[in-house]
């Protein structure tokens, strides 16, 4: 009895004072946002898409350019003219040249590709920026499960905790009774062991906690050794019906917004390919400074300052076919993307109706596990009485005080369960980082 008394007081310190500051749902979501790795790429993967979300990424600034060069050649010249100028002919002929200059080149028209790659860079920031929308939900989904997984082991703790009471008790009748010749040896070996299981459960519960705890500070960035404690709150979002949330889920929807922008990221993948059927216009031009000089000829230096450009249309006629597969796969990629918009519609339906079913189930299951509780413990209170008079055995007594731990326990995880798909839906609706 001392070592079992130790046990439950070593329990019962390591349960309340690991930690002395408890944290709400509320403010481990904010830490979690605000410190979580995975946030944090998905942050920069946004700023990476910002940036490339611009006119000039799609092509529609020049392209200007610094040009210089510098040639030098020695060679033995044999120069033959005709008319009266005299042949040349010369050993070591030096001939350097070089320039200097600012060039430009300039995309006119590409058949409208650069009108549809501006729009696809806006299509892919959209992109990235539902992307990080799903981390952030998936995060918060996680930390909320995290969060009720350890109000459910508290609740069941509690349980826990009563129950063992109650074998306590039960231990200490049992061992008088062995003492004045009423029960037997067994009774008591039996008793020791229900107490020394219970106490094991409880063990187990505050293990499961604290590891929770460890993964909460997990995914708040943080050492998982560090010391914290959760408010003992469960929070409840909001809730509405069924309508009403299958209609924010159909417009709001994270997954299903992200289907809908890849669908049109691919319809404007079709525009680029088919721009490449027309023709191209690209403009050059260049400003600058040649210097040339000749060992041996008829113009010994040459010198130019000056602008010169360019006007260059290029037209595709055949390629080997190569441009019509590139489009046909285009178009069964856009083909795709409607599927996948479509799957993912009828994937959020499913999830909805789903949802709805857990409600209505876990309801049912809360009412019906309340009765469950108060009829067990009816039971125990005759059982007990029946096991004093010794009309019943004392396996009997244990299964009565096993209904009503097992019955508690039903009711915390139904009642955990139910705030879950509350969340879970008002994830479906798109409202869960609002919540």
């Amino acid at each position: 009895m001392k070592k079992i008394s130790i046990l439950l007081a070593l329990l019962c310190a390591t349960y309340s004072g690991f930690s002395q500051s408890a944290l709400s749902l509320e403010q481990i979501i904010a830490l979690a946002l605000q410190s979580n790795y995975d946030v944090a790429i998905a942050t920069n993967n946004i700023s990476s898409a910002n940036n490339n979300a611009t006119k000039a990424q799609a092509g529609y600034l020049p392209n200007l350019n610094l040009n210089s060069g510098l040639n030098y050649s020695r060679n033995n010249t044999n120069l033959t003219f005709g008319g009266v100028v005299p042949d040349i002919e010369k050993d070591g002929v030096e001939n350097t040249s070089y320039n200097v200059g600012v060039g430009f080149n300039y995309l006119v028209f590409n058949g409208f590709g650069r009108v549809h790659t501006y729009q696809s860079l806006m299509n892919t920031q959209q992109l990235t920026s539902l992307q990080s929308k799903i981390i952030s939900e998936n995060l918060v989904l996680d930390i909320v499960t995290r969060y009720l997984d350890i109000q459910q082991a508290n609740l069941n703790l509690d349980a826990a905790l009563n129950n063992i009471k109650i074998s306590q008790d039960r231990l200490k009748r049992v061992t008088i009774g062995n003492e004045n010749g009423s029960r037997n040896k067994l009774d008591v070996l039996s008793a020791q062991v229900d107490l020394n299981n219970d106490s094991l459960s409880i063990l187990s519960l505050q293990t499961a906690i604290q590891k929770q705890l460890a993964s909460l500070n997990t995914l708040m960035g943080r050492d998982p050794y560090t010391a914290i404690k959760v408010a003992e709150l469960i929070p409840v979002p909001a809730q509405q019906s069924m309508t009403v949330l299958r209609e924010q889920a159909l417009q709001n929807n994270a997954t299903l917004l992200l289907a809908q922008v890849a669908e049109e990221l691919a319809m404007h993948q079709i525009a680029i390919t088919e721009s490449r059927r027309l023709p191209t216009v690209n403009m050059t031009g260049n400003y600058g400074y040649n210097n040339a000089q000749n060992g041996a000829g008829v113009v010994l230096s040459q010198k130019t300052l000056g602008f010169s450009s360019g006007l260059t249309v290029t037209m595709p006629i055949f390629n080997g076919f190569q441009l019509t597969t590139a489009l046909k796969n285009a178009e069964l990629n856009q083909a795709n993307k409607e599927i996948e918009l479509k799957k993912a519609k009828l994937s959020i339906q499913n999830q909805l109706r789903s949802a709805e079913l857990d409600i209505e189930l876990m309801s049912q299951t809360i009412t019906a596990q309340a009765q469950n509780i108060e009829l067990a413990k009816t039971a125990l209170e005759r059982a007990q009485l029946s096991y004093s008079n010794g009309s019943i055995t004392f396996n009997d007594l244990r299964i009565a005080q096993l209904n009503i731990l097992l019955a508690q326990n039903n009711l915390n995880q139904a009642k955990i369960n139910l705030v879950k798909v509350y969340y879970t839906t008002a994830r479906l609706a798109g409202g869960l980082l609002t919540n």
